[in-house]
């Protein structure tokens, strides 16, 4: 047998042996990451880099300073960053960059070796041959393969734009919760301390004989359930707290004082919805899952034309070494790829009725946030103009009758308990239409969502 032959099989064995990569485990260190993550604020250097980062590419960006409490804006930021959503979905996104970058690679070559035995006597029985199969493209099927792989990746990235305008939705809506709920607080410490003062003078008119023990009672009874009803409040301050907590990617345990807010902007004016709308965030996935559905389909059809495989090698027959040149190249006569064509023309087909029904709903969606904002609006304007001026004005006769000495405990409880109901009324109505608002603005591209240019 040829020692050519050997060697050239050995040559291509440690070429293989050379270019294939080594597996190296990574373990995760989740208690070191627990460390990490219980100290994250919004001083750390990652969070500045970020953040310059964004101030290069948004110049609305806010300034960021946290030592006066954190606003809305700058938590608009943080979430960006580190809300665990939009984190996942950027981590996906390496995945179809790694293959983006790695696609459209020839295929590797082959090596084929075969060795036969002459069983008559003959004075050379030993045939050889050996040959590597090259395959040579005959059409541009890489550069479709890149572009396809490319697009795979662009949807990815706009899995990832998604997730970063539902992280700031989820955080305003819960900024915008977790601040009702301070003021809910706030409210009800007011109340309990008018209730207390109430409950003082019905003791009073009590011990003078003025009130009877049933009448006098009914203060306490209303003390008490009113600070039941502040721990009530209390704790969901703390639930709403770490619910913006979450949205943000800080630990539990992160000492931050947030700034009040129960307003947001609308993000598009009604002059520029339709045109908003059709770019915004519901309708940019399944843009992408069209693109993709176009280059798959390309691909399909460019994988029926046939590749050529060259095989240069060695043959040794009768002792004697000869070179040798064979190819191989299937024939398109009845395969074709005439599933996969079938298939990807139908999948582009699907995401074309995906992409027009997405279009419908979203329509849809935007007609009936309109509708809820304008209810929400329209009900907090009446709360606000009929209803608070006759609960204040009730509760200011009240405190008149009472300087000129016609105190009616009972009565002024009334107007106490109106007073506060009318201005808890008010804060439901604004929370509502703030929390109608953000639903509204969910239909649109966030001013500070991370775009592709900054992966």
């Amino acid at each position: 047998m040829s020692h050519s032959i050997c060697r050239l099989s050995a040559v291509a064995l440690a070429l293989f042996a050379c270019c294939c990569t080594t597996y190296e485990p990574a373990p995760v260190d989740l208690a070191a990451h627990a460390k990490a993550f219980a100290a994250r604020l919004p001083e750390a250097a990652e969070i500045r880099a970020f953040l310059n980062t964004l101030a290069e590419r948004f110049p609305e960006a806010v300034p960021f300073d946290a030592s006066d409490g954190l606003s809305l804006a700058e938590g608009r930021l943080l979430a960006l960053l580190f809300e665990p959503g939009a984190r996942t979905q950027r981590a996906r996104a390496l995945v179809t960059a790694a293959g983006r970058d790695e696609s459209g690679r020839f295929r590797d070559p082959e090596i084929s070796s075969d060795v036969a035995r002459i069983l008559e006597s003959v004075t050379y029985p030993w045939l050889a041959a050996s040959a590597i199969g090259i395959t040579i493209p005959l059409t541009g099927r890489h550069g479709l393969e890149r572009a396809l792989a490319t697009s795979e990746h662009q949807q990815s990235l706009i899995a990832a734009r998604i997730a970063e305008a539902h992280a700031i939705d989820a955080l305003e809506a819960a900024w915008i919760l977790r601040s009702a709920s301070q003021q809910r607080l706030g409210l009800l410490r007011q109340l309990l301390a008018r209730v207390r003062e109430l409950e003082a003078l019905a003791q009073r008119l009590q011990a003078s004989g003025q009130l009877t023990t049933l009448g006098a009672r009914a203060f306490s009874l209303e003390r008490i359930a009113r600070e039941a009803e502040l721990d009530r409040a209390a704790a969901a301050l703390e639930e709403a707290q770490l619910a913006v907590l979450l949205a943000m990617g800080l630990p539990p345990t992160a000492h931050i004082e947030l700034q009040f807010q129960l307003q947001v902007e609308p993000r598009v004016d009604a002059a520029h919805t339709e045109a908003a709308l059709s770019t915004g965030p519901r309708l940019a996935a399944f843009h992408a899952a069209h693109d993709s559905a176009e280059h798959a389909l390309e691909l399909a059809v460019d994988q029926q034309w046939p590749q050529l495989t060259l095989l240069p090698g060695f043959r040794e027959e009768d002792a004697q070494p000869r070179a040798a040149l064979g190819f191989v190249m299937p024939l398109p006569i009845w395969n074709r790829n005439a599933r996969a064509i079938a298939e990807a023309s139908a999948t582009r087909l699907a995401a074309k009725e995906q992409l027009q029904i997405a279009l419908e709903t979203s329509q849809h969606e935007l007609a009936t946030a309109d509708v809820r904002c304008r209810a929400a609006r329209a009900q907090q304007q009446r709360i606000v103009r009929d209803l608070l001026p006759l609960a204040e004005q009730q509760v200011a006769e009240g405190r008149q009758l009472a300087n000129r000495g016609q105190v009616d405990p009972l009565m002024l409880l009334d107007a106490l308990l109106r007073d506060h109901n009318a201005r808890l009324l008010a804060l439901e109505t604004a929370t509502t239409a703030t929390l109608t608002e953000i639903a509204r603005n969910s239909l649109f591209w966030p001013m500070l969502a991370v775009g592709e240019e900054t992966r």
